[in-house]
């Protein structure tokens, strides 16, 4: 069985690797090619890009690299077109995968895609694209299943793969260290480390308390060298600092819902362009960049986005998830909360187990 199988950042690289690990058990034979990181390529894909070169965020960003993605996209393409596949398996990316998708339905080939498009946070426009571009959808929050169903398209909740992922981290007990997650992509970390830096300074001068950076796998360790002249220590593992700090700051993303589950007292910070932030907000259709909010429908998790991230109000909001314990117990309760609301471990076995039970016998 051959599946062309595309993810296009780091967290997606994660979650798809454990999906063909699952894969793999129940088809043996399975090969897979199209693109992704090293952990997809430590379960035997043949990748056509790296990692580095996709991981890009913001709409000025994206454009600024038009002429790679479009060259891309065009190899993808041919190789969906000359070669014989049973599945295409796009993992979350949804500005590329959408139109390869909806190309390799024109080439009768068979598209599931594990971790849908956030149409309810960009809006529902694109769902007659979707609708038209998948022959299945794996989603992993409750919720999707009935969006999904109101624009024409049925989905299959698997649950969410973040947390067979964080299980696996022990419990031990919290420190009085902040922790600051600027990102894993160039552009966001670049944007991220001044405010982060005068967010340091201010701390300092109300509380000792030892700051640790985490280092994302894609980054340059230079990049952070302004943040550890001010005496941050850098660290790899970001999930076990997330387990064990006492408070942190979050920069928008897939990061905030793992902090959440891992039962961190955060915030979450973004910045980015100018043109970028101004172009999300007309698009975006959300009332939170942070899940956990999303999820919970209240505001439990605060925001400091583009010219509200400042260093005075960064570094007032760790102050006071260091020392405030009611506000610490309210963020506790929102993490048993959202553990509730997403269930229990199993969603890269529950996706290879319907993906199997689907297409096995067009690879026979």
């Amino acid at each position: 069985m051959r599946i062309f199988i595309t993810a296009g950042d780091p967290s997606a690289d994660a979650h798809a690797a454990r999906l063909m690990a699952a894969l793999r058990l129940r088809i043996p034979e399975v090969v897979f090619e199209g693109f992704g990181g090293p952990a997809m390529e430590m379960q035997g894909l043949r990748s056509v890009a790296h990692l580095k070169d996709l991981a890009v965020s913001g709409f000025w960003e994206v454009a600024k690299r038009y002429g790679y993605f479009r060259a891309l996209l065009k190899q993808c393409q041919q190789l969906l077109h000359s070669r014989r596949y049973d599945l295409f398996l796009p993992v979350d990316y949804p500005g590329f995968n959408l139109r390869l998708a909806t190309y390799a339905r024109s080439q009768r080939i068979p598209v599931a895609w594990y971790i849908a498009p956030q149409l309810w946070a960009w809006g529902s426009r694109r769902a007659p694209v979707l609708a038209e571009a998948v022959t299945d959808l794996l989603v992993v929050f409750p919720f999707e299943v009935e969006f999904f169903f109101h624009h024409g398209i049925a989905a299959y909740y698997v649950g969410h793969p973040l947390i067979e992922q964080l299980d696996t981290i022990p419990h031990v007990p919290r420190t009085e260290s902040v922790l600051l997650m600027p990102g894993s992509r160039q552009q966001e970390v670049r944007h991220h480390i001044p405010v982060l830096q005068s967010a340091m300074v201010e701390l300092r001068r109300m509380s000792p308390a030892p700051v640790v950076v985490a280092k994302a796998g894609m980054v340059d360790a230079e990049w952070l060298s302004p943040l550890q002249t001010s005496g941050a220590e850098i660290v790899m593992d970001s999930r076990t600092a997330m387990r064990t700090a006492g408070a942190g700051l979050v920069k928008a993303g897939t990061s905030t819902l793992e902090a959440t589950l891992l039962g961190m007292p955060y915030a979450t910070f973004y910045r980015t362009s100018w043109a970028s932030y101004h172009l999300s907000r007309w698009l975006v259709d959300v009332s939170s960049v942070t899940m956990a909010n999303l999820l919970l429908d209240r505001p439990v998790v605060h925001e400091y986005l583009q010219q509200d991230a400042t260093g005075e109000r960064l570094a007032a909001e760790l102050l006071d998830l260091l020392q405030n314990e009611q506000r610490r117990q309210e963020l506790a309760q929102a993490t048993a909360e959202v553990h509730q609301l997403l269930g229990g471990t199993g969603a890269s076995e529950r996706a290879a187990d319907y993906l199997a039970d689907r297409y096995q016998k067009r690879g026979r």
